[in-house]
């Protein structure tokens, strides 16, 4: 079946994945340049390559071509299948080798913003991958393989290693194109309906209420008895003051005006007798 679009569509990564089990010829045509190269693939492996017609000379120069076309928007491509059988030629190299030599070629991982996974897409090891890793990506891997095998997100691996977070989706990228991890499927978020309490905030159940029975039999009320009248308050007692202490109680204003009139007239009275003896 044949395959064509640009690598601004689908990274060269991309486009290499999608022919690892594949048999026939992809041709690689820059815009700019017109320069175009050619890549005979068969059963999983690259079996010969060229640029501008002429046989790409040793694997530096392949890794060359690589990392040129790893960081070019602008190529197209075309992938024509081949109904043949397997197919020779002067080189067998894996194509797990080419994509991992093509990954390891990318310089600016800006250009492949657009294809990172999310930062909270969680990913776990494949048990059957078995790629031949190098480098910086080989060195990650070994940091974080314990990682992904319960499953581990992009968030908590930065927070985890202290890496920074382009970085780590670079290096998710990079390993999921060669079948190193794969997406967890994420869980359904609780329903609001029905948030989930910790053991302490649990309401306790109630126990079930009792069976109804028949009606009980009425029962005579007890007689009401009127609330008891307390006595009416007792007047204070007056103050007596007894016979005795009388006599200590002090005269009205009139009677020391009487006794000074009274010692007065007796003055008077001796006076007069006085003189009346003078005068005898």
């Amino acid at each position: 079946m044949p395959l064509s679009g640009n690598l601004k569509e689908v990274p060269f990564p991309e486009v290499l994945r999608l022919l690892r089990d594949r048999t026939g010829t992809l041709e690689i045509v820059e815009k700019i340049t017109g320069d175009r190269f050619s890549f005979v693939l068969s059963a999983g492996n690259l079996v010969s390559a060229s640029a501008t017609g002429r046989p790409i000379p040793d694997t530096l120069a392949l890794h060359s071509v690589l990392q040129r076309l790893s960081d070019d928007p602008s190529a197209s491509f075309d992938f024509e299948e081949s109904h043949m059988g397997e197919r020779v030629g002067p080189l067998s190299i894996s194509l797990d080798r080419i994509l991992l030599s093509a990954l390891a070629a990318i310089r600016s991982p800006e250009r492949y913003t657009p294809y990172l996974p999310h930062p909270g897409t969680r990913f776990r090891a494949e048990a059957e991958a078995t790629a031949w890793l190098t480098g910086d990506l080989l060195a990650f891997w070994d940091g974080t393989e314990r990682l992904f095998r319960s499953g581990i997100s992009a968030q908590e691996i930065v927070a985890a290693l202290g890496l920074p977070l382009p970085q780590v989706l670079l290096e998710l990228y990079k390993l999921r194109l060669l079948g190193m991890i794969v997406p967890v499927q994420a869980q359904p978020p609780p329903s609001a309906s029905a948030p989930s309490l910790s053991p302490a905030l649990r309401i306790p159940e109630l126990p079930p209420a009792p069976a109804p029975v028949g009606p009980l039999p009425p029962q005579a009320l007890p007689a009401a008895t009127p609330d008891p009248i307390s006595p009416p308050p007792r007047p204070a007692p007056v103050a007596t003051v007894p016979s005795s202490q009388l006599a200590t109680v002090p005269e009205s204003p009139t009677k020391p005006i009487a006794r000074r009139q009274g010692v007065l007239a007796r003055i008077a009275s001796g006076l007069r007798r006085i003189l009346e003896k003078m005068y005898e």
